[in-house]
């Protein structure tokens, strides 16, 4: 009897993917971090006031997040239809270039909107892993993040 093995090219690719998934997770996650942090602090710079508020409105939708996701244990009916994960993609993409454009061409000083986005950016990308239940709904919405920046970059 024969055994048959999976060429080392299997193996090498699939753990070129998990290195690639990792590092696009990575570029993501901290790109939306940068720039949450970034704008909280330049808040706090403006005013003690206006750093405040931008602190809550970062926190706002991911104390949200933590209490119906995983204390309230908020349960997505089963029979409902589950959208392709490239909606995903496609969703993240045009939110994150919206963000950017309003965070390029925010006027208001003192009403801490890019806060809020970037931190409802991030609380959706978690309510969609949590909910969905598969890192490659976490990751398309990292390649959207990904793609919606640089398509901000080369628009606007």
């Amino acid at each position: 009897m024969q055994s048959r093995r999976r060429p080392l090219a299997g193996d090498w690719t699939r753990g070129s993917k998990g290195l690639i998934s990792f590092f696009v997770l990575f570029l993501a996650v901290g790109f939306l971090l940068y720039q949450l942090f970034s704008s909280v602090f330049l808040a706090f710079d403006y005013s003690f006031g206006a750093g405040a508020r931008g602190l809550a409105a970062a926190l706002f939708p991911l104390i949200i997040l933590v209490y119906l996701g995983f204390i309230a244990r908020l349960q997505v009916p089963t029979r409902e239809s589950r959208a392709p994960i490239i909606n995903s993609f496609v969703i993240f993409l045009f939110w994150t270039m919206l963000v950017i454009g309003i965070d390029i061409n925010k006027q208001v000083p003192y009403f801490p909107v890019e806060e809020l986005l970037y931190s409802l950016t991030l609380a959706s990308m978690l309510w969609r892993y949590k909910f969905r239940g598969s890192f490659k709904a976490l990751l398309a919405c990292c390649y959207g993040v990904l793609a919606g920046a640089l398509a901000a970059i080369i628009i606007f």
